[in-house]
């Protein structure tokens, strides 16, 4: 038995007459009569009563009937799935995120996504850089968002973000009054908090970087994992800090945020997942990334 016969048996069962049922399918009438005659010896039974006049169904073929409309319904669905499979419409997928893009980018993106594909489950993980590129290795995450990328052939990234750095200032501190950019020199003399090389390797750099550019090495009072921390400690009193300049929303009652003069340092944050994944859901998040979610964050 094939599938074939399942169609041609649904369509005559629903036209009780061959000659209809074979226009229905395209087909000559002599065919299709052999084919349901070759149907019921196959199984046994006697799945129309025919007479000159009319076709009926016999009580067999009623809940034969049944069963085909069960089973092709089924098929139906069956083959919509994998199709929506194929088209990344359905399915999960784990994605790796550093603490700084939870306040700004991560939510944009996941709001793009979850509006686009409702019925794929995202898993999220906050990790740092380079704990996400030892997940993607590892396959715990298919997606990564980090910071600056690094060369690798089996890595493949794409920027999503750049943005200069900000002074992140206590509301008391003398410069807070100041509404022009600053130079970064006058920080010279400033306790900094920062996050730990270990815990953000490119922001760390980037802020030694900067200073020692303008001619200083600056004062590390308390290294922290996160950046909403270096932000506490800030509001706090504690230091001052260089943040991306998204970071500004955050705050903003106890925290002064000032532009830096002549920056020459940008943060970047990029997207990064296996080479060689083929995985449609991971491509169809790459795509909205790059198509929605890239022109509102640049």
């Amino acid at each position: 038995m094939e599938l074939r016969h399942l169609k041609y048996f649904k369509t005559v069962a629903e036209e009780l007459h061959f000659g209809r049922a074979a226009r229905r399918l395209k087909m000559a009438q002599p065919p299709l009569s052999l084919q349901i005659r070759q149907l019921e010896e196959e199984m046994g039974v006697l799945l129309f009563h025919r007479t000159k006049r009319n076709v009926e169904l016999s009580e067999e073929g009623k809940v034969f009937l049944e069963k085909v409309n069960q089973i092709l319904e089924n098929l139906d669905e069956a083959i919509e799935t994998v199709r929506r499979l194929n088209r990344g419409e359905v399915g999960e997928i784990a994605v790796g995120f550093i603490a700084t893009v939870a306040y700004g980018i991560l939510p944009t993106i996941i709001k793009h996504y979850r509006h686009k594909y409702p019925e794929v489950h995202v898993e999220l993980k906050q990790l740092t850089s380079a704990e996400q590129l030892k997940a993607l290795k590892e396959e715990t995450i298919q997606i990564a968002i980090l910071s600056e990328p690094t060369d690798s052939e089996e890595i493949n990234f794409e920027v999503i973000r750049k943005e200069p750095f900000v002074i992140a200032l206590p509301k008391e501190h003398p410069l807070a009054t100041e509404t022009s950019p600053i130079e970064l020199i006058r920080l010279a003399n400033e306790p900094f908090i920062i996050t730990g090389r270990k815990a953000n390797q490119n922001h760390y750099d980037m802020v030694i970087n900067s200073c020692y550019q303008e001619g200083f090495s600056p004062i590390i009072k308390q290294e922290t994992e996160e950046m909403f921390t270096v932000l506490s400690l800030v509001a706090a009193g504690i230091g001052i800090a260089l943040v991306p300049s998204s970071m500004q929303l955050l705050l903003q009652n106890d925290v002064v945020y000032r532009n830096i003069k002549d920056c020459k340092f940008n943060t970047v944050t990029a997207i990064a997942w296996i080479s060689e994944n083929r995985s449609p859901v991971v491509h169809t998040f790459i795509k909205l990334v790059r198509d929605s979610v890239i022109p509102i964050l640049s």
